[in-house]
């Protein structure tokens, strides 16, 4: 028997699609003149960004209904602290 925890259904596939939309804003970014590709180089940056922090909340998440409290409660403070940071940074 494994002690591993099962893994999260459908993450795979999220992290696929968000690996593939950032990519394809990133070229469409580069080529695009202007105010287009500045924006869609943004928006590839919000997803590069993003994405592992959904990924927290989502082991997090994880974590907590499977009874590890203390792991959940890491991963809240990580989502935490990340959070805190960008609010100062707009400051």
């Amino acid at each position: 028997m494994s002690d591993l925890d099962p893994p999260i259904r459908g993450l795979r596939l999220v992290l696929l699609l968000a690996t593939g939309t950032a990519f394809v804003l990133a070229i469409l970014g580069s080529f695009a003149n202007g105010r287009l590709g500045t924006t869609l180089a943004g928006l590839s940056v919000a997803v590069v960004v993003a994405v592992p922090l959904l990924r927290v909340l989502a082991v997090g998440a994880h974590w907590w209904r499977i009874g590890d409290r203390r792991f959940a409660a890491v991963a809240i403070a990580l989502l935490a602290v990340v959070g805190s940071g960008a609010i100062i940074a707009m400051l």
